[in-house]
């Protein structure tokens, strides 16, 4: 089995080299981005693709599962991530069919690595469902499309007259989604707290940041 690995932090990468050729793959392309991938892809033509969601600038993890599985449309596809919800990068495309989400904490458990990379390669491009313990926690998928993009963008820092404008609504109508999206997270900021910035924390926690970026 020929594996392709998409990570942009040399680390996790060299981790992920690591576990995957402990399991008897031989991993034929490491890469840090979407750039740098895609020749050898196609050029040395993997079994597996394990994908980070996240690569930075330029295109993410989904852009490239979508362009392997296009030149490669039989390719079994897993992606890694640190966010609880693939919806949280604010992609417009929706996973390929087939591919399996994890944790990264996943990484560290080769019955469960195993597991997702033995299950997208049974039928990498058939609907199924994966089995039980393998999807990635799914505390973001309680949240809509539209509350899932909401969150995002108070978590940029956009204002209500700004997330009208970008998701063509009026004022009061965002103003009423970002109440409903505060109730959906249980988030309360008492008569002294900052609503905005409870929901960019909830935000970052679901991406796998602990704390919320400076600067």
């Amino acid at each position: 089995m020929r594996a392709l690995i998409v990570e942009d932090d040399d680390f996790t990468r060299f981790l992920l080299v690591r576990t995957v050729s402990s399991l008897g793959a031989e991993v034929v392309v490491d890469a840090p981005s979407a750039a740098a991938a895609m020749p050898l892809a196609e050029q040395h033509r993997p079994d597996l693709a394990l994908l980070d969601l996240d690569l930075g600038g330029g295109p993410n993890g989904i852009d490239v599962a979508h362009a392997l599985r296009k030149r490669l449309p039989a390719i079994a596809l897993v992606m890694l991530s640190t966010y609880q919800d693939p919806r949280l990068i604010g992609s417009p495309r929706d996973l390929p069919v087939g591919l399996i989400y994890l944790s990264k904490r996943s990484i560290a458990n080769a019955e469960l690595l195993t597991g997702a990379i033995e299950t997208a390669l049974a039928a990498p491009c058939k609907e199924r469902k994966a089995p039980q313990g393998l999807k990635a926690s799914t505390a973001g998928r309680a949240l809509s499309d539209n509350q899932i993009e909401v969150m995002r963008l108070v978590a940029e820092g956009c204002s209500n007259a700004e997330i009208a404008r970008r998701r063509s609504l009026t004022e009061p109508a965002v103003a009423k989604a970002v109440a409903r999206l505060a109730k959906q997270l249980g988030l309360d900021p008492g008569p002294s707290g900052n609503l905005r910035v409870l929901i960019t924390q909830a935000y970052f926690e679901l991406v796998g940041q602990s704390t919320v970026p400076r600067g």
